[in-house]
C-alpha cells in the first residue's frame, strides 16, 4: 500500500446538577481562590528555540535544523542540540510510515494550484519556505525521496487568529478530508470509466473543480498519462465509497486516522478533534496532580509521550521498531518543551468574575488537572457526547485492540477524558470530535445549538451551563478561558 496521510465542562448537564464528579463549589470570592488553578503558570523549557513566531524562518531557527541531528549524535549532551534535533523530527521525520508517491504529489500540486493553493495551503498547510520543491510544512519525503509522508507539523503547527506561526497549536485549518480525497481519490474519479470504481458522489463533488480542470486542460491530461505510468506496478490501496464520503463529510481540524485507504483500518467510523501538543503533563506533573499517568490521547489510554509517538508509528504503519527510546527522545523532549503561545490582552476584572464562575459552576469537577486537564476517565452517556469513539480499534468491543496492534503497556479504555484548556482562544473546534464551531456555541450563548445527527460528528451533549448560568456569567468565563 502506497497511500498514508498521516471541551470543557461546567454548569448543568443534561442528566445532571454537577459535571460529572463535581466538587459541588457553589460559593464566590474565597472558593476561587482557595481552589486548584488549573492554569498554573508553565516553565520556561524552550531552551532558547523560538516556537512562536510571525516570521516562519524564525521558527525554523534561520536554517539550523539541517544537519541538527547529526550534530546532537556527535553532542549527545548538549541540550540544544538535542531540542533542535527533535525539532527537525516534529517538521521532517517521517518514521518510515506510508508515503503518498511523489509523482502524485507534484502532479496536484503543479497542475491545480489554483485549487489546491501552493504547497495545499487552500486545505490549511503552511508553505515550507525551505522547500525548493514546493512542500508544505508536515509533508517531508522519505528516504528514498519515491514519495512523502505526513509528519507532526501536518497537524500540530498552525497559524494563529493573530497572525503568529506556533509549533505545537492544533491545525483547526486544516481540511484533513479534501486533501487525502485531492490525492487518493482524483486519480480513481478521474479513470472512473475504464476501471468501474466505484465514486461516493459527496466525496466527488469534493474534488470536482480539479475533475472539471482536468477535463478541460489537454496538457494536464497528458501529465496525467504520465502519473499513471509512473504508477504501474505499485499497489494501489482499497478506498470504498462508504470510506469516501466520511471523507467528504469531515470538518477542517477533524479526521479518522485508522480508516482506509490508510494502512490500518479498524472497522469503525470515528472522528477526532485536532488537540494542540503544548502544556502536556511530564511525569513529575502528573505525579503530582494524582494523574495515573499522561493520559494522553481523547480516550486518555496512552501513558507517555514517548508511547504515543510509537504508536502513531506503527498505526502509520512505520518501522517504529527500528527506532529506539533514545532515537525518540530528542522529539519527546522537545514536544514536552513547547509553551502556550501567549494569548490576546482581556479585561482583568472580566478574567477575575470567569475564573469565580469556573469554580462556582463545577467546571473543577472534570478540569482539576495540568492545563485543565481532568484526572479521570468518563463513559460517554456521563457527559452525553458521540459515543462512536468508544469502540476506537475495538469494533467487536471485546476490549482487546484490533489489526494486530501493539499498544505495549497502555490499554483500550473506552471512555473519554476531559482535556487541557491551554489555548483555547486560538481554537476553533470543541468536543472530542470537534462538532461544535466555537465556546459561545458549547455554553449555548446563542441559544441552543442546531442539531447535527450524523453518526460519530453529533454535536449532542456537553451542556454544563447552558440552563444554568446567565448570559453576563457565560461571557465571564469564556473571557476567562482565552485569558490562557
Amino acid at each position: 500500500m502506497w497511500f498514508m496521510l498521516g471541551a470543557l465542562g461546567c454548569g448543568e448537564s443534561a442528566k445532571d446538577s454537577q459535571p460529572p464528579d463535581s466538587p459541588g463549589l457553589t460559593e464566590t470570592g474565597d472558593t476561587a481562590t482557595q481552589a486548584p488553578d488549573p492554569f498554573v503558570a508553565l516553565p520556561d523549557r524552550s531552551g532558547g528555540l523560538t516556537n512562536v513566531s510571525e516570521d516562519l524562518d524564525t521558527i525554523l531557527e534561520h536554517g539550523a535544523l539541517d544537519g541538527a541531528c547529526d550534530a546532537w549524535r556527535a553532542q549527545p549532551d548538549d541540550a540544544q542540540k538535542r531540542l533542535l534535533c527533535g525539532k527537525w523530527m516534529f517538521f521532517y521525520e517521517t518514521f518510515g510510515t506510508e508515503e503518498v508517491p511523489r509523482a502524485l504529489v507534484d502532479f496536484v500540486l503543479d497542475g491545480f494550484v489554483e485549487d489546491v493553493g501552493p504547497a495545499f495551503s487552500s486545505y490549511g498547510l503552511i508553505p515550507d519556505p525551505s522547500s525548493e520543491h514546493g512542500y508544505p510544512l508536515g509533508m517531508a519525503l522519505g528516504p528514498g525521496e519515491e514519495g512523502l509522508a505526513f509528519t507532526c507539523a501536518s497537524c500540530h503547527f498552525a497559524r494563529l487568529p493573530d497572525g503568529r506561526y506556533a509549533v505545537g497549536a492544533a491545525n483547526h485549518q486544516y481540511d484533513y478530508g479534501t486533501h487525502n480525497l485531492s490525492m487518493a481519490l482524483l486519480p480513481l474519479a478521474a479513470m472512473e470509466s475504464v476501471t468501474g470504481a466505484e465514486v461516493d458522489e459527496l466525496a466527488r463533488a469534493d474534488i470536482q473543480p480539479l475533475l472539471d480542470r482536468l477535463a478541460a486542460d489537454s496538457s494536464l491530461q497528458i501529465s496525467f498519462l504520465g502519473l499513471l505510468f509512473s504508477l504501474l506496478g505499485k499497489e494501489a490501496p482499497t478506498f470504498s465509497a462508504e470510506s469516501q464520503r466520511h471523507y467528504a463529510e469531515w470538518l477542517p481540524g477533524t479526521q479518522d486516522f485508522m480508516i482506509e485507504p490508510l494502512p490500518v483500518n479498524d472497522e469503525v467510523h470515528t472522528v477526532s478533534k485536532i488537540s494542540a501538543l503544548y502544556g502536556l503533563p511530564t511525569e513529575e506533573e502528573a505525579a503530582a496532580a494524582g494523574m495515573a499517568h499522561a493520559m494522553l490521547g481523547w480516550t486518555g489510554n496512552t501513558r507517555s509521550l514517548a508511547g504515543f509517538v510509537r504508536l502513531f508509528d506503527q498505526l502509520g504503519g512505520g518501522d517504529g521498531p527500528n527506532f529506539s527510546d533514545d532515537q525518540l527522545a530528542p522529539l519527546v523532549d522537545y514536544i514536552s518543551s513547547l509553551s502556550v503561545p501567549s494569548p490576546p490582552p482581556a479585561d482583568a476584572e472580566a478574567v477575575a468574575r470567569g475564573a469565580a464562575v469556573f469554580v462556582d459552576a463545577g467546571c473543577l469537577g472534570c478540569h482539576e488537572g495540568p492545563g485543565g486537564s481532568g484526572l479521570t476517565l468518563y463513559d460517554y452517556a456521563e457527559i452525553g457526547t458521540d459515543d462512536a469513539l468508544a469502540r476506537w480499534m475495538d469494533a467487536d468491543g471485546d476490549g482487546e485492540p484490533c489489526c494486530e496492534a501493539d499498544l505495549g503497556e497502555d490499554t483500550l479504555t473506552g471512555q473519554l477524558k476531559s482535556p487541557r484548556l491551554w489555548g483555547l482562544w486560538a481554537m476553533e473546534r470543541f468536543l472530542h470530535n470537534g462538532a461544535v464551531g466555537s465556546l459561545e456555541e458549547l455554553v449555548c450563548l446563542d441559544g441552543p445549538r442546531t442539531p447535527i445527527t450524523t453518526p460519530a460528528m453529533s454535536n449532542d451533549g456537553h451542556l454544563y451551563g447552558c440552563d444554568t448560568l446567565s448570559d453576563e456569567e457565560k461571557r465571564d468565563l469564556l473571557v476567562y478561558l482565552r485569558a490562557h
